[in-house]
């Protein structure tokens, strides 16, 4: 009499459920969107594939695979406990590496840019050790966008220019990349012709591959060069590009982006009433996501400081606060700082000098841990003018009453 195998039947059950996904979202990738409502099932393939040493190089290779897919769909803090229990486990060098290198992109998604360096750094020598230095420009990369949310602009842009000596002419998308994270290190420097050269050039990149939505963000990043230039016409060209290259994209995180420059659009040209219609819908459609922090709380402060320059200050006072909350979740201490001294306008504006003051006092404080940040710089500068003008009205009132 033949035994039921029930554990090999099991196994041959995982594997098939791996492979499945792995077509459908991998060698199928242009319908992978038309499976997002199967986001746990998906998850719960993997995790499943995790447990079993026949099948974990199966999983981890579909982990690796879905980078893509994940960050489109929002759902990185879903899959980073699965690459911790990936990153544990037994397998080849080679797969090791590139598990490692996801996990450090869903740290810099999840802005936990500490400890992306720090895997990084361990991922390193684990190339060097094994000699699979091809590898190594992906890690230069990853150091890249881990530097850049660090605000450590010298360090990012160090170890974008070795990613760039590393890798192969025929690595467009990668070689894309590095050039929009370039050009988004030298925005912040406030170099904007070399910010747009390297955000030119990666279009130019983009263009050669099928990647709507790496194009669209390069798109967005010129049209904020274009606003900080005034040359309006090409920022909101650049906006629709952008916005047409979502257009077929199940890609939630992405268009929200898009709202949100649309808004600033609308506010640095003066139409106050449009970036109101426009933030507003991106911060309830931003607050039905889980975690993002950060684009949850730039839509937030930006509804707020429209608030502001329409004079509505109690509604902006609580936009305004609500987004201090997020850059402090999001772990963004520059952006805070730019919102407290925006909270402190609106206390100048309703004549409370005292909390105006000390708004003012706590940013220029936060200022303080970028003092090498061009745009920290001028808002410092600016939050010590107003907080000065502040405390002389208050003393002045204070003597003659």
């Amino acid at each position: 009499m033949t035994t039921f195998d029930l554990k090999n039947h099991f196994l041959k059950a995982v594997t098939a459920n791996l492979r499945l996904w792995q077509r459908r979202l991998l060698v199928e990738a242009d319908t992978a969107d038309d499976w997002r409502m199967r986001h746990q099932a998906i998850w719960q393939a993997v995790e499943e594939g995790l447990r079993y040493i026949s099948t974990q190089a199966d999983a981890a290779e579909l982990m690796v695979g879905l980078l893509r897919t994940i960050e489109r769909w929002g759902a990185w803090s879903d899959w980073m406990p699965l690459f911790d229990t990936a990153i544990s486990l037994e397998m080849i060098p080679d797969l090791q590496i590139r598990v490692r290198l996801v996990q450090a992109r869903l740290y810099n998604l999840n802005r936990n840019f500490s400890d992306a360096v720090a895997l990084l750094n361990a991922t390193l020598l684990l190339i060097r050790r094994h000699q699979l230095l091809t590898l190594e420009a992906m890690v230069h990369y990853r150091f890249t966008n881990a530097y850049l949310g660090e605000k450590d602009y010298s360090s990012a842009r160090e170890h974008a220019r070795k990613a760039l000596d590393l890798l192969s002419a025929n690595q467009l998308e990668v070689r894309a990349s590095i050039y929009n994270s370039l050009g988004i290190i030298e925005l912040n420097m406030d170099a904007l012709p070399e910010s747009e050269a390297c955000f030119l050039q990666a279009l130019s990149l983009w263009a050669k591959v099928n990647e709507p939505t790496q194009l669209a963000r390069s798109c967005l990043n010129l049209s904020i060069v274009y606003q900080k230039q005034a040359r309006w016409e090409k920022a909101k060209a650049f906006h629709q590009q952008a916005t047409t290259a979502l257009s077929n994209s199940d890609n939630v995180v992405d268009k929200l982006k898009a709202l949100n420059e649309l808004g600033t659009l609308h506010y640095m040209t003066g139409d106050f009433s449009s970036a109101v219609v426009t933030l507003r819908q991106g911060v309830m459609d931003a607050g039905e996501l889980q975690g993002m922090y950060h684009l949850h709380g730039s839509l937030t402060h930006n509804l707020g400081n429209t608030l502001l320059a329409l004079g509505q200050l109690t509604e902006a006072r609580g936009y305004l606060e609500k987004s201090i909350r997020l850059w402090q979740q999001a772990n963004d201490t520059l952006e805070r700082a730019n919102s407290v001294g925006t909270l402190g306008e609106v206390f100048e504006e309703q004549a409370e000098w005292a909390l105006a003051a000390h708004s003012y006092t706590q940013a220029i404080e936060l200022l303080d841990f970028y003092p090498g940040d061009p745009w920290g710089n001028k808002l410092a500068a600016q939050f010590k003018s107003a907080r000065a003008r502040c405390i002389a009205i208050a003393e002045s009132a204070l003597q003659s009453s």
